[in-house]
């Protein structure tokens, strides 16, 4: 059974939901805050650009196994014991980092605040379902949404200035009071509300999980930048993926896989909207990896110009998703959505038109655009998706949403940027060709052909987004009436 929606008082929901809402900022902000330091922090250490990249790819390979294994976890030790335990956990695994005494120290500490990370997102959504009744999933998705949206945004800015300020190590410290504001917030909801089962663990069927989501998610995660062929142990991990993610598949066929329950899949709202969740992941992110680089490199800016031209979308995406608050009861979802994806290809197409006369007006435009597409669809995407299903596979579902929606950030850079390597070889023309070479900016911060690479990428994106737009005819519209479905 789920928390039910009656048991807490106006007040006690109020700030159970309060609680909930910070602990998902904090671990929103662990995905970026560490970024602007990782120069200082590999200094500190002695490390290079390859500690760097542990340090974030071991944050992200924990919190991908353990958002799949949330469901069972809840099953097994309850919503709020749990969620008690991974922010205890979050917050020691921090005070760990920030007392590193070694690149290798760091790491396993990341791992640990990764695999703490990976419950919290996907139970904090599931509590924030149960507490509220069905006819508020939508106005609360929508301010839960605009909270993740926060920790991109704000914590770059929030780890470079304790950077500069002080040191690396107290980025990590930020966690602490957070972390036990969000503990003492949840008193008011009840521990036993819910029954627990203690199911045997399936000891197989974890180790193949492990292996084969941590596997998946390293391969793509070093993808990233090469050129091929593949670095033996990117293949070697992706063959590993493979295997392991084939021999869950059969397990599950035979009923032996009990860690988190396929069910999900068998509800059609749930399933359109997980594929969506995976491919406005892999758009967003690869536009956030590929528009600093294209700003900084091909067009010339600095780092301030290309901040500029691209903060506009942090803020188109915070306010269409405070702005959905009051429009995802009025408006059908479908609309909702259709409008966000036309939105979101349109920005794409403005991005493929970039040039060096005048282009930090016209990414910022686009960059805002891109924005507010995302924000009209994060929360009627979710909404749709937890609103018709049931109470008790909330948890399992919020763990793959939330599963699907980082393996759709890492694909997504990893094939485009495949495809981009790709038009630059073909594209690249000798520097006395270069058609814009007198357009205002130097020879050599002007490189056509890496510029007509990305703005093809730009428009590959563009594309691909418009041609998913009659899937959302297979969503069924939301009663204002429904009730999500309960099983046995």
């Amino acid at each position: 059974m789920s928390i039910e929606a009656g048991v807490l008082s106006s007040s006690g929901r109020r700030q159970a939901a309060t609680a909930l809402m910070i602990a998902t900022a904090m671990q929103a902000f662990d995905t970026t805050i560490a970024n602007v330091a990782l120069p200082q922090l590999e200094e500190s250490l002695g490390g290079g650009i390859e500690l760097g990249s542990w340090v974030m790819t071991s944050y992200l390979c924990a919190s991908a196994v353990m958002a799949i294994l949330t469901g069972w976890l809840r099953r097994r030790y309850g919503a709020r014991p749990l969620f008690v335990g991974s922010i205890a956990l979050f917050i020691v695994a921090s005070g760990l980092c920030s007392v590193a005494p070694s690149a290798l120290a760091l790491i396993q500490f990341r791992l640990l605040q990764g695999a703490a990370a990976g419950i919290i997102q996907p139970l904090a959504q599931a509590i924030l379902l149960d507490i509220y009744p069905q006819q508020d999933h939508g106005r609360m998705l929508a301010i839960w949404g605009a909270t993740i949206m926060a920790g991109p945004i704000l914590g770059p800015v929030l780890g470079g200035v304790i950077a500069d300020l002080t040191s690396w190590r107290w980025i990590f410290a930020l966690n602490f009071p957070l972390g036990v504001i969000a503990i003492l917030g949840l008193g008011h909801v009840p521990a036993a509300a819910e029954s627990t089962t203690k199911a045997p663990i399936d000891g197989i069927g974890l180790v193949l999980l492990i292996i084969g989501i941590g596997s998946l998610q390293l391969a793509l995660e070093r993808r990233i930048g090469q050129s091929w062929p593949l670095s033996a142990e990117t293949a070697a991990a992706a063959a590993v993926a493979v295997l392991a993610l084939t021999a869950i598949a059969i397990r599950s066929v035979r009923a032996q896989f009990t860690l988190f329950r396929f069910q999900v899949f068998a509800n059609l709202n749930f399933s359109a909207a997980a594929f969506y969740n995976f491919l406005i992941g892999a758009l967003l992110f690869t536009t956030i990896v590929f528009l600093p680089a294209l700003s900084e490199g091909p067009l010339g800016y600095d780092a301030t110009q290309a901040g500029l031209a691209l903060s506009p979308r942090g803020i188109g995406t915070m306010a269409m998703m405070l702005a959905i608050h009051y429009l995802i009861d009025r408006i059908d979802h479908r609309v909702l959505l259709a409008t966000g994806l036309a939105i979101t290809a349109g920005a794409l197409v403005l991005m493929s038109w970039a040039s060096p006369n005048g282009g930090q007006i016209w990414l910022a435009t686009a960059s805002a655009l891109q924005g507010v597409g995302v924000g009209l669809l994060f929360t009627p995407l979710s909404t749709l998706a937890f609103s018709t299903l049931a109470s008790e596979l909330r948890t399992d579902g919020a763990g793959v949403y939330s599963l699907l929606r980082q393996l759709g950030c890492a694909s997504g850079v990893a094939v485009m940027t495949t495809l981009l390597q790709a038009r630059i070889q073909s594209n690249s023309l000798p520097a006395q060709e270069l058609p814009l070479a007198g357009a205002g900016l130097p020879p050599e911060a002007l490189n056509y052909g890496v510029l007509t690479a990305y703005t093809g990428c730009f428009r590959t994106m563009a594309i691909i987004t418009a041609t998913t737009l009659p899937g959302v005819l297979l969503f069924r519209a939301l009663r204002p009436d429904a009730v999500a479905p309960t099983t046995v």
